[in-house]
């Protein structure tokens, strides 16, 4: 939690952990009919965008974040043609799937119109004109309803939803718990091309903290039969960030570091990217053998008519 208070901003990690950053400036803040929006500057880190008291995104390593959440989904798939991503408000989720000269459309689909066109027009430094690119199309819907309607069938879909499963999200806006369940990734498989991938961003992982990631690592699991974890450490963040690809058709763990930088190199991305390369990849993957015996654990699995929102204590010790 993310409390700006004069001259300081107070970051809770957790109930016994705080940071402080000394505040240079508030740039913007805005609410919307659904959640909270602050963009800070802080002399420490630069630019960090806050949503609902939870920090978001900072400019320094975003696209260390976002780098992470798209490259091994798209580099997984032979020829990304159609992309969808579920959230990415700000639009870099959306920048870094633009860089692949092979999508044909990108549609970005976010409930909040509000701010999407807030962050079109105040953050052009963070999306990068991705929003007036011919093939971005966005749709300003519930994203569950813009599944069961389009007829489209995608080569990867992107889910970069709130970073954490918080306290406003579980009271004021439960709609968004049912974007993580098993119901919903069914949904997301039954709108993928033959060889299509599913990328999550899927909270902290670390092996004292891997809950909500082992939450969502057992939830995709119950509709694909490929799901690969992976992480890396994002400075603002202060942890390392899980993320998830899943797929029944592509064997993601497979890609060599050589092949992942062949892919790099055939589709023009060397000088595009900033962070991810084939040992970048190699590296992600690679965890402690007790972290990989928690994800392995039974334990909860989210459901459409039982949302999460407290674990049981066997899914965090």
């Amino acid at each position: 939690m993310i409390i700006s208070d004069g001259k300081w901003v107070k970051d809770y990690y957790d109930e016994n952990e705080l940071h402080f950053y000394r505040k240079r400036k508030s740039i913007f803040k805005k609410k919307t009919k659904f959640q909270e929006v602050e963009l800070l500057e802080l002399p420490a880190i630069g630019e960090v965008l806050i949503i609902d008291e939870e920090l978001q995104s900072a400019k320094m390593d975003e696209h260390i974040y976002h780098e992470t959440l798209v490259h091994p989904a798209m580099i997984s798939n032979e020829n990304p043609k159609k992309v969808l991503i579920l959230g990415g408000g700000e639009g870099a989720t959306l920048r870094e799937v633009l860089k692949y000269q092979s999508v044909e459309l990108a549609v970005m689909v976010d409930i909040d119109a509000e701010l999407v066109e807030f962050f079109h027009q105040n953050m052009p430094h963070w999306h990068l004109g991705a929003f007036d690119d011919p093939r971005t199309v966005l749709a300003l819907i519930d994203g569950k309803e813009y599944l069961k309607n389009t007829s489209h069938l995608f080569d990867v879909i992107i889910i970069d939803l709130t970073s954490g499963f918080t306290e406003r999200m579980q009271e004021e806006f439960e709609p968004i718990l049912n974007l993580y369940s098993k119901e919903f990734y069914a949904l997301c498989k039954s709108k993928l091309a033959p060889d299509g991938i599913v990328a999550v961003q899927a909270f902290e992982l670390t092996p004292l903290d891997w809950s909500e990631h082992a939450v969502l690592y057992r939830t995709l699991s119950s509709a694909f039969s490929r799901v690969t974890s992976y992480s890396t450490f994002i400075p603002s963040f202060y942890t390392n960030w899980g993320f998830l690809i899943a797929s029944d058709h592509i064997e993601n763990s497979e890609l060599s570091p050589e092949e992942v930088e062949h892919r790099i190199l055939e589709r023009g991305l060397t000088n595009k990217l900033r962070s991810f390369s084939g040992q970048n990849f190699l590296g992600m993957k690679s965890m402690p053998k007790d972290l990989q015996s928690n994800l392995r654990r039974p334990g909860t699995v989210i459901e459409d008519n039982k949302p999460i929102k407290v674990y049981p204590k066997e899914d965090n010790q």
